[in-house]
C-alpha cells in the first residue's frame, strides 16, 4: 500500500515516528465503520503532500515506520503487541484506531511503560464522551469505558485531563463524584477560555519532566459539521482548528510519547471528509513534534 508519500522510513532506525494501526470496531455501540479507517487514512496520507499548513516542509525532519494493523480481537494480546512492536523504538508513538476501546489495551500498555522509565503516566482525552462508564449496554469493554478501566487498572483520577465533553450518561456524573480530582473541560468551557488559557493550565499541570503524556484524541470531539464520518456524531463541539491548535500545543508543550486517533468511520463519511480531518491534522500535528524536538518550544 501506497502511504505516507516522502515520509516513510526506508528502515526503522530512520523513524522517528511509529505507526501501528488497530482495525476493530466491535465495541462500537452506535454506528459501526472505524474498523475501515487504517486503511483508509494510510490510502488518503499519500495523496497529501509533506508540507503543514503554513508551508513547512515536513520530508527531512519526519520519518514513519509502519508496523501494520494488530488484527487480534483479544485485548490482552492487543497490549502485547503494542508493546513489543510499537514501544520497541523510541519517538513518537502513533495509534489508528478503531473504536475507542482500542484505548483499553494501548493505555495499558502505556501505563507500563512509564513503570518501566520510571514517569508518571498521564492521559489528555480528547472527546464528546467521556468515556468513563464502568460497563456500557453490558459490555466492560465498550469504547464508552476506557477511561473507567484506566482508572481501574491504577491511573490515578488526577493525572487524567478530559477535554472537549458534551454528552454524558447517568453513571458517568456519579463516577466524577468519585474522582472529584479528574479535570474535565466541558466544549462550552473551551470555548469560553479560549485554546491558549488552556494550554497554559495543562503546562502548568503536566510540564514537569517526571510525567509522560498519551493523547488520545476521538475524532467526535470535532463539531459533527466537520467531522460527520464518525459512530457517535454529538453536536456543539470543537472546530477543526480548536482541536489542531490544542493538540499542536499540548504536544510543542509537554513530554507527549503517544497518541491515537479513533473513531473515524469512512463508511459513515461524507467525501472523505472526516478522514481527510485526521490526516490533515496529524501533518499539523508533526509540525508540532518538530518544533518540540528542536526545542522551539512556544507554539502559542
Amino acid at each position: 500500500m501506497k502511504e505516507f508519500r516522502d515520509l516513510m522510513a526506508k528502515d526503522i532506525d530512520e523513524a522517528n515516528v511509529y505507526l501501528i494501526g488497530i482495525p476493530f470496531d466491535k465495541n462500537a455501540s452506535v454506528g459501526k465503520g472505524a474498523c475501515e479507517a487504517p486503511r483508509v487514512l494510510r490510502e488518503l496520507s499519500y495523496e497529501l503532500p509533506a508540507f503543514d499548513a503554513k508551508g513547512q516542509d515536513l520530508r527531512e525532519k519526519i520519518k514513519i515506520y509502519d508496523f501494520g494493523d494488530i488484527l487480534t480481537e483479544d485485548f490482552n494480546k492487543m497490549e502485547e503487541e503494542i508493546t513489543n512492536k510499537l514501544y520497541s523504538k523510541e519517538g513518537l508513538h502513533l495509534i489508528f484506531g478503531g473504536d475507542h476501546s482500542i484505548a483499553i489495551a494501548s493505555e495499558r500498555a502505556f501505563f507500563n511503560r512509564c513503570n518501566k522509565l520510571n514517569k508518571t503516566p498521564v492521559i489528555i482525552h480528547i472527546d464528546a464522551h467521556p468515556d468513563i462508564c464502568d460497563e456500557y449496554e453490558g459490555n466492560k469493554y465498550s469504547h464508552a469505558c476506557p477511561i473507567y478501566r484506566a482508572l481501574e487498572y491504577g491511573y490515578e483520577d488526577k493525572n487524567i485531563t478530559l477535554i472537549g465533553i458534551r454528552g454524558f450518561e447517568a453513571q458517568e456524573v456519579e463516577t466524577f463524584k468519585k474522582h472529584p480530582l479528574l479535570d474535565v473541560f466541558k466544549a462550552n468551557d473551551v470555548k469560553m477560555m479560549g485554546i491558549e488559557l488552556l494550554i497554559k493550565i495543562l503546562k502548568t499541570k503536566y510540564s514537569d519532566d517526571k510525567y509522560l503524556i498519551y493523547i488520545s484524541y476521538d475524532i467526535d470531539a470535532n463539531d459533527p459539521c466537520y467531522a460527520p464520518g464518525t459512530g457517535t456524531p454529538e453536536s456543539f463541539g470543537l472546530s477543526n482548528f480548536e482541536t489542531m491548535t490544542l493538540i499542536q500545543g499540548i504536544i510543542t508543550n509537554l513530554n507527549v510519547d503517544t497518541l491515537d486517533i479513533v473513531e473515524v468511520a469512512p463508511p459513515l463519511d461524507v467525501n472523505n471528509i472526516t478522514s481527510w480531518l485526521a490526516v490533515k491534522s496529524l501533518y499539523e500535528f508533526f509540525t508540532a513534534y518538530i518544533q518540540k524536538t528542536t526545542q522551539n518550544l512556544d507554539i502559542l
